[in-house]
């Protein structure tokens, strides 16, 4: 069985249209823990900055995506689900003109929802919390906000345009 979250990154590339240009970063063998001792360069391949990046009408947008069965998502931890290092790249990203940085969350169960959450918004929280993860009421509290989707058969996809332009309008605000 493939894993739900790389099924998910497949559904979000899948809902891009055309006119946006979208970038899956690939990961490297070592973020999922295959290290060869008979090859020590894969010791030291690069952590990478967030999943995907998209350009669309003089905007970029820089995304990590995270996927969970559960009802929160970890930031803190032994294994945090967001890595410290991805909440540091997204934050630079997001001191830039012209980009929008922020987590796509999808929280499988019990309906498949999926919510957007800036970077910058995702920063208050975690400087005004004593939690360890995020859930649907944080994101929400927070300035985040539902993607719309619609499955189909099995698969999903989601409103990309319409969210593009929510995005944006909060930005401007």
């Amino acid at each position: 069985m493939q894993n739900q979250g790389k099924l998910f990154e497949q559904d979000w590339k899948k809902s891009i249209p055309k006119e946006m240009y979208y970038q899956r970063i690939k990961d490297s063998p070592n973020q999922f823990g295959n290290q060869d001792e008979n090859n020590p360069q894969l010791r030291f391949t690069p952590k990478q900055p967030y999943d995907a990046f998209c350009y669309y009408n003089n905007f970029l947008y820089c995304w990590e995506l995270k996927s969970t069965k559960g009802t929160s998502i970890s930031f803190k931890g032994s294994s945090p689900m967001i890595k410290e290092h991805q909440q540091k790249e997204l934050t630079i990203a997001s001191e830039h003109k012209g980009i929008i940085a922020g987590f796509i969350m999808n929280f499988r169960e019990p309906q498949n929802k999926v919510y957007f959450l800036n970077i910058i918004d995702f920063n208050k929280f975690i400087n005004e919390t004593t939690k360890s993860s995020i859930n649907i009421k944080d994101i929400i509290n927070y300035g985040g906000f539902e993607i719309s989707g619609e499955q189909k058969r099995v698969r999903w996809k989601y409103n990309i345009n319409e969210f593009i332009e929510k995005v944006k309008e909060n930005k401007m605000e």
